[in-house]
Parts: C-alpha cells; structure tokens; sequence
C-alpha cells in the first residue's frame, strides 16, 4: 500500500535556559509512485491554525504548568473520498543533542509523556522518530489537535547547558478500510472503545482514557473565547409588562416598577462566558427617554410569567445576558396577557427599535475532546466530551449520538434526528415543543413520577403519576421501538430525577425548594454519575432502581450535559450535544414560592444551560435510551457518514 507524508516544522532550540518557537507550517508533500485506488484521488491537508508560539526564558517545568502553555493547534483534513488512517509523528532530527527523554509532549488532553515513552516509529533520515497520536477519518472529515510541548521538570542544568533540540510535526496518512468490525470488534460497546485510538484491545483503550487529564467543568468544552458583535440591522422587541394601574390588583404584582425594564448607560463584555451585563442599571419606562438619539441606552430582556394560579412574575435581566440591544427608539400601547387559566390581564406593550449586541467566537481551544472515565452507580463509565465527531450510531431507523458506555455495560444513546445532518428541532422526537409538566404550582412537579398526594415530601416523590413529558416518551417508544421490534436490543439501565434536597423541605408551596443538582452543578460545579436516591432512580425493574418505569427511556441530565462540556455561567454551540433549539433535562432545579414555579434544568438554543425553567414551559425532548451493550454492529466508525450500524 502506497503511502503520503505531509509535514510541518517545528524548530526548538535549547541553549542554558530553554526557548522553544513553533514556527509557521511549512507543508509539503512526499509521494513515491502512483496511487492505485478505485476513488481516483488521495489527499490530506495539513493545516495551521496557530500562528506562533513562544516560551521566552523557558526552564524545567512541571507537567501541571506544561499543561498551562499557550498550545499549537493545527488541523487535518480528509479530502478525498478514501477512508484514511493517519499517524501524528514527532521526528527528531540528527542535528538534536538533548536526549527526548526530557522534553514532554501532549496531544490533547492526553496523559503527559517524555517524548521517548511514546512508541518509536522507523523513519529515515531522523534521530527518532515517535507517535504522538493515531486515528481515522472518513472522507470530508477532518480533526484538530493541540500540543504542547516543554522542557520535562527532572533535566538537571548540566543536561540542557549547550543542547539544541530539533525537530518535526508530520503526519502520515494511509488509505485503509480500518473499522471495529473488521479487526475483530462486532459489539457496540466495544467498538466505540476502540475507536478512539484504533487500538487493538478494549484493555488497552481503556487504560488510555483513563490515563487522560481530569477536565476542568468549570468551563466549557471545548473553551471558547467570544468577540462583541454589534449588529448594524435594527429589530423591533415587544415585552409585556403588567398595566402600572392594576398594582395590587394581580397577584404577584406589588410594584410600579415591575411595569418597568432595567436600561443603562453601560455594559460589560465578558469574553470568557460570551455574556453581557448592564452596570448601573435602573428600571425605568423607557418612554420617558426623549434622547436616544444623543445618549447610548442597553436593554437586556423583559417580560411577564403568569402561572396556572393567575399569579404575575415580571423579569426584567440586567446580568449575564446571551444578548443586550443598543436602543433606538421605543413607543408603549396598551395590550392583554391571558394567563393559563383564561383569565385576561391588562398589560403594556413596548416597541423597542434597538441594534443587537451579540457574541462571536474568536477562538477555542478544543483540545479537552473524546472519551473519558468516570463512576457511576455501577462501575467505570466512559463518556464523551466536547465537540467529537465519532459517536454517531444508526438504530432503530434513527440517528443517535452516544453520551457514554455505562458501568453495567450498556450504551446511552441521545436521540439526533431522522438523517446524520439533523439540527434543530429536527434533532427532537416532533417538531412542536411540549412541556415538561401541565402544572407548575407545587415543587411535586419537578418529577418525572410524582406523587397522588402531595402534601409530605415522601408523598410528592412517590412515582405514581406520569408527568407530561413521560407520557410523549412513553408513548413514542411504543410506537417506534416496540411497535418495531426492537426492544430487546435496549437495555434497562438508570435514569437519574435527582430529587435530593439541598434547601427547602421538596413539598410546601410557601417555602422556597432548591435542589441538590443546582448547588452541585451551578455552585460546585461538580457534576457526578452517581443517582444518591434509590426512589430517583428510574429503571423498570427493581434490581437497580425503582421499578416505576413502564419503559426503558428517559432524557439527558444536567450532570451529563456538564460531562458532555457545558457549564454553567458560558455559552458553547460546539459540543456534539449542542442543539439551535431548547430542549429538556430531567433535572430539577427549585421551587420558587414567589410565583409558585417548580423549574427544571434546560438546554437553551443559545448554547446556554437555563437553571430557572419552569416546568410548564414549552421545550424540544430528546429521549435518551440505553442499548445492550454487547449489540452486533455491522459496521461504521461512528462518524456522521460512516455511523456505527446496529444489527437489525
């Protein structure tokens, strides 16, 4: 087999005290001899996405601050129709005088080595030549990689006094047919194992991915940094607040300024989250504003909620907004809110002509990407992180993405969609949003089951009524999975409604209830696998949770959106769970007694997770479900073109 080389130089020189420069890609191409495939043509770009790098007055470091360094980011490319294999390779050259076993160098957030643990490679014309990292890609897929490269902590002085250190990034790209399948991997479990290094034995990946560095769910995955995006378009916003002459009148509304929106004079960008905030904002009727025109004014958002009690809650945002708008003009006219009851309150329309201030992405380091390990209630799970581009499957005549391997073996699967390019609200089971639950006004609703009775918290988390949203996706598993034949390719695993109690007592209307996910996620940002209460922990039979189910699917939670790479507080539109439109968890968030709101964790379309979603509320839904493990594939490498293909 005919084989390709592209490669980009790097050259670090080290003399007393270490500075090493990345310079710019110099790419070229090596090809003996004609290639002889059936698609005509065999290509791989190399590609730059860093400009350069340097580590001025650079000295032995740990490997924790190695991990710190502004990396080198580069991009390959599948341009042709072949399936290609490529290995990434570090090629010393001759002229290199510092031995490679004190330079350490990652890929990713691969574990950290010294160049000379990594497997050594027969090239000619190089000192030593070692794989960085090997993988596929399908036609017109391509991947991204960061490195990192420093001086190892343990070279002593005398070791890198008058040494120069020399070297190349190539890659060498191969035209294969490489799957799971034919090396030998027929099972779902197995082959999305393997398939991250191409590796020849489950032991072997595994132990890989473990070795991986712990991320950070702080942030998002990949990290994104943002750029203000001023549009010049003016829109036209129409907030309804509640009528100044009905204070008092309306429950929930106490205030003349809940009539009002919070404006200012000024903003603050933050470039880390992509958010927005007002500073010294007031409320105010903006159309008591007669200078628009010679002043700057920023509105965030406002409106009015109304729950099925005919209780008004106003929000007017000034912190942490997705979106601020530079205002050009407003006029107010008179208009009406029906609330959920059919009860018509008498409210105030704002027209607001304004300029959008949006975000950009100016860069992101994506290198915190792929397959990594945590426990669950069951074992060693394996989950997939940030934006990755190999954990599509094709079941049940559906496309999926795959959230992790769980412990007990099974496979869990996140609905994406009739075809591989779904997006949307294609990616949701009907294209009309539905609520979690019709009734919002007892902390008993954020459920997936809840109680007949609900005036203790043990009655309120007794699973004897579906709410509204099981009932969709008990409905749909009926009609597409079972009414198929294919229930015995799914597997009874645990769906997590983490209930548990962080402040509040769960069940009294005049008390506020904040759960323990909110504290854990939003607070701590800590995310976990584990489901702490058996009661919340929903399966069919009763060997590993509660038996309440009638079927074995449920939604994603806010624990494995975190692990997936959100995070509270950032936006991210890259990872593979990403979706232009609102969809449902199932983790519940609080009870809210002000306006009697029992709210649940939300994935917004902006690419935020939304902490204060009520549950009548309407968003997409996503069933997530969990196949056997040991299921037959027939093929794929889990790309979007090339899905693993479950066995019909």
């Amino acid at each position: 087999m005919k084989k390709k080389y592209w490669y980009g130089i790097i050259s670090c020189i080290m003399i007393l005290i270490l500075s090493i420069s990345y310079a710019y890609w110099s790419v070229y191409q090596e090809q003996n001899g004609t290639n002889q495939m059936v698609s005509g043509c065999f290509d791989l770009t190399l590609t730059s996405e860093s400009k350069e790098i340097k580590l001025e007055n650079a000295y032995p470091i740990a490997n924790e601050e190695g991990m710190k360094l502004e990396p080198y980011t580069f991009t390959i490319t599948n341009t042709c129709s072949t399936f290609l294999s490529y290995e990434i390779l570090f090629n010393i050259l001759s002229t290199s005088s510092l031995n490679s076993r004190y330079v350490a160098a990652v890929i990713n957030r691969n574990a950290v080595k010294r160049l000379s643990e990594y497997e050594s490679k027969e090239m000619n014309g190089y000192l030593e030549s070692r794989v960085l990292q090997s993988g596929s890609l399908s036609p017109n897929d391509s991947e991204t990689f960061h490195l990192r490269i420093w001086m190892e902590e343990s070279v002593e002085g005398i070791e890198s006094m008058n040494k120069s250190f020399q070297g190349k990034i190539g890659v060498l790209g191969t035209a294969s047919t490489y799957s799971p399948v034919e090396v030998g991997f027929q099972t779902l479990a197995e082959a999305m194992i393997v398939n991250e290094y191409q590796s020849s034995s489950v032991e072997k990946a595994k132990e890989m991915i473990e070795e991986k560095q712990a991320p950070d769910f702080s942030k998002t995955a990949p990290i994104i940094h943002w750029q203000e995006q001023h549009e010049i378009q003016s829109i036209e916003l129409k907030p309804k607040l509640p009528h100044p002459d009905k204070v008092g009148e309306y429950q929930g509304f106490h205030d003349v300024t809940q009539s009002y929106i919070w404006m200012s004079h000024q903003y603050e960008f933050d470039s880390e989250t992509g958010y927005y905030s007002l500073t010294d904002s007031v409320a105010i009727d903006p159309t008591t504003i007669n200078d628009y025109d010679v002043k700057d004014y920023y509105y965030c958002n406002a409106g009015t909620n109304i729950n099925s009690n005919d209780v008004i809650s106003t929000y007017a945002d000034s912190i942490n907004c997705p979106n601020i708008y530079k205002i050009k003009n407003v006029t107010k006219e008179n208009s009406e809110q029906t609330g959920p009851s059919g009860k018509v309150f008498q409210m105030i329309q704002y027209n607001i002509e304004a300029y959008p201030y949006r975000q950009r992405e100016l860069e992101s380091d994506g290198s915190d990407k792929g397959l990594y390990m945590a426990l669950d209630d069951d074992g060693k799970s394996y989950y997939y992180r940030g934006n990755v581009n190999n954990n599509y499957v094709k079941f049940a005549g559906f496309y999926w993405r795959i959230i992790r391997l769980n412990g007990d073996g099974s496979v869990r699967l996140l609905y994406a969609g009739e075809s591989s390019t779904s997006s949307g609200s294609e990616l949701f089971i009907q294209q009309e949003p539905v609520v979690f639950q019709d009734e919002q006004n007892t902390p008993g609703y954020v459920g997936y089951m809840y109680g007949n009775n609900l005036d203790t918290y043990e009655n309120a988390t007794k699973n004897e009524k579906n709410s509204t949203i099981k009932t969709v996706l008990d409905n749909w598993y009926q009609e597409y999975i079972v009414g198929h034949g294919y229930e015995n390719k799914v597997a009874d695993s645990i769906f997590c409604n983490d209930r548990e109690i962080y402040s509040g007592d769960g069940f009294q209307v005049n008390k506020t209830t904040i759960y323990k996910p909110y504290q854990r996620l939003v607070v701590d940002k800590n995310p976990t696998l584990y489901c702490q209460q058996m009661n919340d922990r929903f399966t069919v039979n009763v060997e590993k949770g509660n038996g309440a189910l009638t079927y074995p699917i449920g939604l994603i939670t806010l624990d494995e959106l975190m692990y997936a790479g959100m995070a509270a507080g950032g936006l991210n539109k890259k990872s593979y769970i990403y979706s232009s439109e609102n969809y449902w968890t199932m983790t519940p968030t609080r009870f809210f007694s002000n306006v009697l709101s029992a709210q649940v964790h939300t994935m917004f379309g902006n690419g935020y997770v939304d902490v204060w979603s009520a549950v009548n509320s309407l968003h997409g839904v996503r069933p997530v479900i969990n196949l056997d493990g040991n299921v037959i594939i027939t093929g794929g490498i889990g790309s979007f073109n090339q899905p693993f293909i479950v066995q019909s």
